[in-house]
């Protein structure tokens, strides 16, 4: 093998190195890698759910200087993001600020996520990090987002209460297995969070109970719960790990809160379109317009909703952004034909299920690693707010920032 060749090897394997997609960058494109995303907690503080966007005030875990506490974590939904809310699918709209979140989260690509990180301290005597943002702000990808009550019992836990303070005052819990009421794990959890708290309780925490409210003189030692925080890591001061915002006492309170959150996220996407990502298109050959598209549904869509696409069903599919959000109600395409095949082991994101369906007129947005919105014929014509749609313009501007108090502080500098 001459120099020549052997230099354009080594070039190209240098290249190849170099180009190596970093598993920690999330595309609206494409699948990410499970693995690679990064684990976040907090509360929820301001949502933008039209754009699928909000800001968490996340947890004070001990690793950074207490200088960058509390500093506002901007993030924004992948297209194939989902949110789990008292244990089923849900939008950002149901989720109430305050809320306490357990987050997955990604780098965006590359010149979306270059936030240049502050030091761990003062500099000069100037604050490190005049953008008062978040120190782990390149993290703003976010691929599932679940509450307190979600997470906990996505992994088989609860919360046994052992002792009730006084005046009902607080509530001492211990993190239990939901099946047995086992310990579920001794001292700190793998995920960050202590295996016994002690909550903060006051006449605005919810108690629920059956199909019911309950009262704070309803709860007793030995009951197994799932609670739902608020001021996570905020009150350490007064050695209390959080606000207890909501409590559910027994599991059909449980059952009855997830299966109303279940019936709202069905109703949502009857009108709104359920999400997916194209994965492939096949044009037919001098047939115009006409050809195939194969897609993904999103992973965290209720199975009923995905159950009702059958071979013979009437779809109509509609461009969409990566906020989800389509541009005119008009603009979806007929769909026939559909092949319905389920994947093992799908990647993160992709709940598993692909479609491969016959379309008469491709839209310009019909390419792959795009977002569709589908409905069935049958669930009646698509139904919108105008500050959801795209076309002829946005209405939906929105913007975060620092503010003047009117009369008594100048404007702020750029």
């Amino acid at each position: 093998m001459s120099r020549f060749f052997i230099l354009l090897l080594l070039v190209a394997s240098g290249l190849s190195a170099a180009d190596k997609p970093d598993p920690r960058i999330a595309l609206d494109s494409a699948f990410p890698d499970a693995a690679a995303a990064k684990a976040l907690a907090g509360e929820l503080i301001l949502v933008e759910h039209v754009n699928r966007r909000g800001i968490l005030r996340l947890d004070r875990d001990g690793t950074i200087n207490n200088y960058y506490w509390d500093f506002p974590h901007h993030f924004e939904m992948l297209p194939y993001g989902s949110i789990v809310y008292r244990g089923a699918p849900a939008d950002l709209m149901d989720v109430p600020l305050g809320t306490h979140l357990h987050g997955k989260f990604y780098l965006g690509p590359k010149g979306d996520y270059e936030v240049k990180l502050p030091d761990s301290g003062y500099t000069a005597g100037k604050m490190a990090n005049p953008n008062l943002i978040s120190i782990v702000s390149p993290y703003s990808r976010v691929l599932q987002l679940q509450d307190d009550f979600s997470f906990y019992e996505a992994r088989g836990e609860g919360w046994k209460i052992t002792a009730i303070g006084e005046k009902l005052a607080t509530v001492t819990i211990e993190r239990v297995s939901l099946a047995d009421g086992s310990p579920a794990r001794p001292g700190v959890a793998d995920d960050g969070v202590k295996s016994t708290m002690v909550l903060r309780m006051d006449r605005g925490t919810r108690i629920w109970k059956g199909r019911r409210f309950a009262s704070l003189e309803d709860l007793a030692v030995g009951e197994v719960a799932q609670v739902n925080l608020g001021w996570v890591t905020l009150l350490g001061s007064s050695k209390q790990d959080g606000l207890c915002r909501d409590i559910w006492i027994d599991a059909e309170s449980r059952a009855v809160a997830k299966e109303q959150q279940r019936q709202i996220h069905v109703a949502h996407l009857r009108r709104f379109g359920v999400p997916a990502t194209i994965l492939k298109t096949e044009h037919v050959a001098g047939e115009g317009a006409r050809g195939h598209l194969t897609f993904a549904f999103h992973a965290g869509v209720d199975s009923e909703l995905i159950d009702a696409f059958q071979p013979k069903k009437g779809v109509l599919a509609a461009a969409a952004e990566p906020t989800l959000r389509v541009y005119d109600m008009n603009d979806g395409k007929p769909l026939r034909e559909l092949e319905i095949t389920m994947v093992e082991n799908p990647p993160a994101g992709h709940s598993g299920v692909v479609v491969r369906a016959h379309c008469w007129e491709m839209l310009e947005g019909f390419r792959a690693g795009r977002t569709l919105r589908l409905y069935m014929s049958d669930w009646g014509p698509p139904e919108r707010p105008r500050e959801e749609l795209l076309w002829p313009n946005d209405t939906r501007v929105f913007e975060v920032g620092p503010k003047p108090v009117s009369d008594r502080t100048a404007a702020l500098p750029e």
